[in-house]
């Protein structure tokens, strides 16, 4: 550039030299001047000469030209420049400050779920599982005595994680109603890692009792839990519990609001308080095999379980008996199969409660299955059995009614496809109940008959 300024400098020096140089070679006539006060006189300078120069004159003024529109175009491109750097530099800027609210060890991955992690100090994990089955149900001593439809059994949110250390730890479960579609908790509890054996709880919780009601439905060998389950389990409640386990054996004790005291304010559940209190023993093979009810290829476990619960009924309330049960488990879980039985009793006193019968009452089960095409396709069984001692218990309001089925037995049939282990599955089984049932489950499909019924659900399952 600099060059091109120094070339257009010399041209505009070499024109003034040569308008000089001509004019002084230019005759001047007697009486006249070039120069004359108030205007200029044309010389007397031959024609032809006078066009070459006009030639050269215009051949400058072109090169001066061009020249000009050089550098103007250098500094508009220059101008440009700086304009782009800044915007750059306005740019960079705003990305530092969005990314000045992270940490450098915040990180966001997917591993069973959507983790939001900023190393010891925060977890968030989301999570969600949905089960939607087809039902029908044929009942011949009901009026209505075929029926069938779809069901969104379980649609669930989780949400997962720790605060300020993974020994502060939280979980929040909403699901949605299969009736309604309304939002309500399952889980909601905080948690505290007090050593390598203690934790404490505190929220709302799964009672300590049954091992089949322990085990998430997302990981149950069949499509629903048995029916002595949906009889004789406490279901969630709100308390506290401390757990101690070590690598054999596990304890859990719980001071809770009772049987059903889910999503209850605190004068509005239907006890004084309630004890529970469950222990495990791993006789061998690994924990978290026992997470589920099903053995995969290489699993070798056996667990043994018990527990107990006392209800003490509200004092003064209406329809809250005093209830005492207790339960025992066995799981064995070998190489493509499994076995599990349970057996559960309870008693229930009136407690000074008008309407509440009093009874002695006991369910057991045994069931199994084995993979045909490893831990891709099983196929499972199950039998039942009840004693209700004539009296049905609704366990959601603690009402008592006189039933004539004092026993009901079960039997189901079914199979899984596993397609992504637990995460999708599909399902079918058969459901039947031999000579009635005294209570309606329509979580598991089943009603309340006088005689015989069966049941056919299939289901396809989704956790992401």
């Amino acid at each position: 550039m600099f060059q091109q300024a120094v070339r257009g400098g010399i041209v505009y020096g070499l024109l003034a030299c040569l308008t000089v140089f001509f004019r002084a070679q230019e005759p001047v006539y007697m009486g006249q001047s070039p120069w004359l006060w108030g205007s200029c006189a044309v010389a007397a300078t031959p024609a032809p000469r006078l066009e070459a120069m006009q030639r050269e004159l215009d051949g400058l003024e072109q090169e001066i030209a061009s020249l000009r529109a050089g550098l103007d175009g250098t500094r508009l491109t220059q101008r440009r420049a700086e304009e782009v750097k800044a915007l750059i530099h306005e740019v960079l800027a705003d990305a530092d400050t969005r990314a000045s609210l992270l940490t450098e060890e915040f990180t966001c991955y997917y591993d069973n779920g959507f983790i939001f992690r900023d190393n010891d100090t925060f977890l968030l994990k989301i999570c969600s599982y949905i089960q939607f089955r087809h039902i029908y149900n044929s009942a011949p001593e009901v009026a209505d005595d075929e029926v069938g439809g779809f069901q969104s059994r379980r649609v669930a949110l989780m949400f997962s994680g720790y605060i300020g250390s993974p020994r502060v730890s939280y979980m929040l479960m909403p699901t949605f109603s299969r009736s309604t579609g309304e939002a309500r908790f399952e889980y909601a509890f905080v948690k505290y890692k007090l050593d390598e054996q203690w934790e404490a709880m505190a929220g709302q919780i799964k009672a300590p009792f049954d091992r089949e009601w322990l085990t998430s439905s997302r990981y149950q060998p069949m499509i629903e839990r048995s029916y002595v389950n949906s009889q004789f389990t406490s279901l969630y409640v709100q308390g506290v519990q401390m757990t101690r386990q070590d690598d054999g054996t596990r304890l859990r004790l719980s001071l809770h609001n009772g049987t059903w005291g889910w999503n209850t304010d605190f004068d509005a559940d239907r006890t004084d308080f309630a004890l529970g209190a469950r222990g495990e023993w791993k006789v061998f093979g690994d924990w978290k095999q026992f997470n589920d009810i099903l053995g995969w290829s290489g699993d070798d476990g056996l667990l043994l379980g018990a527990a107990v619960q006392y209800d003490h009924g509200e004092t003064g309330g209406t329809a809250t008996p005093d209830i005492f049960k207790y339960t025992a488990d066995v799981s064995r879980e070998g190489d493509g199969w499994n076995l599990f039985g349970a057996f559960t009793a309870r008693h229930i006193e009136s407690n000074d409660t008008p309407g509440i019968l009093e009874a002695d009452q006991w369910g057991a089960l045994i069931q199994g299955g084995v993979f045909v095409v490893p831990d891709k396709l099983d196929l499972y069984a199950r039998y039942e059995w009840i004693d209700t001692d004539g009296v049905a218990f609704k366990s959601s309001t603690g009402v008592t009614t006189a039933t004539e089925n004092d026993a009901a037995q079960l039997i189901t049939l079914g199979t899984n496809w596993f397609i992504r282990g637990h995460k999708t599955k599909l399902s079918l089984d058969v459901v039947h109940a031999f000579n009635g049932l005294p209570r309606t489950d329509t979580g598991s499909g089943l009603r309340a008959s006088d005689g015989r019924s069966t049941t056919v659900r299939s289901q396809v399952m989704v956790s992401f």
